[in-house]
């Protein structure tokens, strides 16, 4: 098994309130805006939202992202977050994960080795204990955030 995910309390950086926010994923190819969550800590836990369309004349709301009433995101062991880290895939760039989650979705924090590089964010999918392929996410900016239907 490859070593390529760090001590998170040596090296990483935790998941903090002004990590909370208005997040988007972006296609690669066209650069267009595919989704946008909304990561928000209220009364003392973590919860991830999506924005969706409700069907209603192109009305848009945001939906938490849970499953079987599973809503609050909780920090994940360190042992965790290697056993998911820790394949060949996930070897470059070099650097440390936090990660959040609830039964069927997360919020991930990836804090690079290199200071000069940005810290990446991620919205994951899990199956069970299996962690699907992170999907890349950034941060909108606040003049975004005024009106985030607008971003899709």
């Amino acid at each position: 098994m490859q070593n390529n995910v760090y001590n998170i309390s040596v090296y990483g950086k935790p998941i903090e309130l002004n990590d909370q926010g208005v997040y988007c994923a972006i296609n690669r190819k066209t650069g267009e805006i595919n989704n946008v969550f909304q990561l928000l800590y209220e009364d003392d836990d973590w919860y991830l939202y999506q924005l969706k369309n409700t069907g209603k004349q192109g009305e848009m709301a945001w939906v938490i992202l849970a499953d079987q009433g599973d809503y609050s995101l909780k920090r994940l062991p360190t042992e965790d977050i290697k056993q998911h880290f820790s394949k060949p895939e996930y070897a470059e760039p070099k650097g440390a994960w936090q990660l959040i989650r609830n039964s069927r979705y997360g919020f991930g924090k990836f804090t690079p080795m290199h200071a000069e590089e940005k810290t990446r964010y991620a919205m994951i999918l899990f199956s069970g204990a299996e962690m699907l392929v992170p999907l890349l996410i950034v941060k909108a900016d606040d003049t975004d955030v005024q009106n985030p239907v607008e971003l899709i």
